[in-house]
C-alpha cells in the first residue's frame, strides 16, 4: 500500500513538473511574439489619414493631371502636324494649278505666232523659201524646248495623286502650203503677257530680220512705184501736157498752110 502511494506521489510530481515546463514554452512564445492585434482607434486612423493616405492621393492626381497635360500636348502636336501637312498640300495644289496654267498659256501664244508665222508665209508676207522654212524650225524648236522647261518645272511642284489636265507630248506641226490657216481661238490667249517669254518681241524681230529680204525680192521698181505714187500722176500729167503742146503745134501748122499757099498764088 505504501508503495502504491509513492508511486502515485512520484507521477503527480513528475505530471507537475511537465506542465510547468509547457507554462514556461507558452509564456516565451508569448513574449516573442508581442502585443496582441487591437483595432486602431479614431484619432490614429485621423492621423494616419493626415499623415499618409492624403499626400497619396495627392500625388497621384498629379500625376494624373500631368500625364493629361501631355497627351494634350500630343494631340496639340499631332493637329499641328496636320494642318501644316494640309496647308503645304494645298499650297502644292495651288502652285502646281497656276504652273500649269502658266504653261497652257504660254504653249498657247506660242502656238498662237506660229500660227501666224504660218499664215504670213502662206500670204507672202514672208518669202516662201529656204528661210522661211528655216524661220518655222527655229520657232518650232523653240516652242519645243518652252515645252520641254514648263513641263519639268511644272513636274517638280505637282503632287503625285494630282495629275494635270494638260497633255504636254502634244506638238504642233506646220507646213509651208498655199490657203489661209484657222484662225487662233481668241479665248486661249491670256489677258496680260508674259513677262518670261516676250513672244510678241521675237515676232518683231523675226519680221524685222526677214522683212528687207522680202521687198528686196520683189523688186526695186515695185518698190519705187508703191513708195513714189506721186511720180506716176507726174508722169501722167507730163504726157497729157505733151500731147496738148503737139495738139496745138498741129493746130498752128495747120492754120498756116492754107495762108503759104495763097501767097505763092
Amino acid at each position: 500500500m505504501a508503495d502504491n502511494d509513492d508511486e502515485l506521489a512520484e507521477a503527480v510530481r513528475e505530471l507537475t513538473r511537465t506542465i510547468d515546463e509547457l507554462r514556461r514554452e507558452l509564456e516565451s512564445e508569448r513574449s516573442r511574439r508581442g502585443p496582441r492585434l487591437r483595432p486602431p482607434t479614431p484619432r490614429e486612423l485621423l492621423a494616419f489619414t493626415d499623415d499618409v493616405a492624403l499626400p497619396a492621393v495627392l500625388s497621384v492626381l498629379e500625376a494624373s493631371v500631368r500625364a493629361l497635360e501631355t497627351f494634350q500636348r500630343g494631340l496639340e502636336l499631332v493637329r499641328t502636324e496636320r494642318e501644316v501637312r494640309d496647308r503645304t498640300n494645298e499650297a502644292a495644289a495651288t502652285t502646281s494649278d497656276r504652273a500649269d496654267q502658266f504653261r497652257r498659256t504660254t504653249l498657247s501664244r506660242l502656238d498662237t505666232v506660229l500660227e501666224e508665222l504660218q499664215r504670213a508665209a502662206s500670204e507672202g508676207a514672208l518669202p516662201a523659201d529656204d528661210e522661211a522654212r528655216d524661220l518655222l524650225s527655229e520657232a518650232r524648236r523653240l516652242r519645243d524646248e518652252v515645252d520641254d522647261r514648263l513641263r519639268a518645272e511644272t513636274d517638280e511642284v505637282e503632287t503625285p495623286d494630282e495629275p494635270t489636265g494638260w497633255q504636254g507630248d502634244e506638238t504642233v506641226s506646220i507646213d509651208i502650203e498655199e490657203g489661209t490657216p484657222p484662225e487662233p481661238d481668241s479665248s486661249d490667249e491670256p489677258d496680260e503677257p508674259d513677262p518670261s517669254v516676250d513672244v510678241e518681241a521675237e515676232l518683231e524681230t523675226l519680221k524685222d530680220q526677214y522683212g528687207p529680204e522680202e521687198e528686196s525680192s520683189d523688186g526695186p521698181a515695185a518698190d519705187e512705184t508703191d513708195g513714189n505714187p506721186d511720180s506716176s500722176d507726174t508722169d501722167g500729167d507730163r504726157e497729157d501736157s505733151s500731147e496738148e503742146s503737139g495738139a496745138d503745134a498741129n493746130d498752128e501748122n495747120g492754120d498756116s498752110s492754107p495762108d503759104d499757099g495763097s501767097d505763092e498764088n
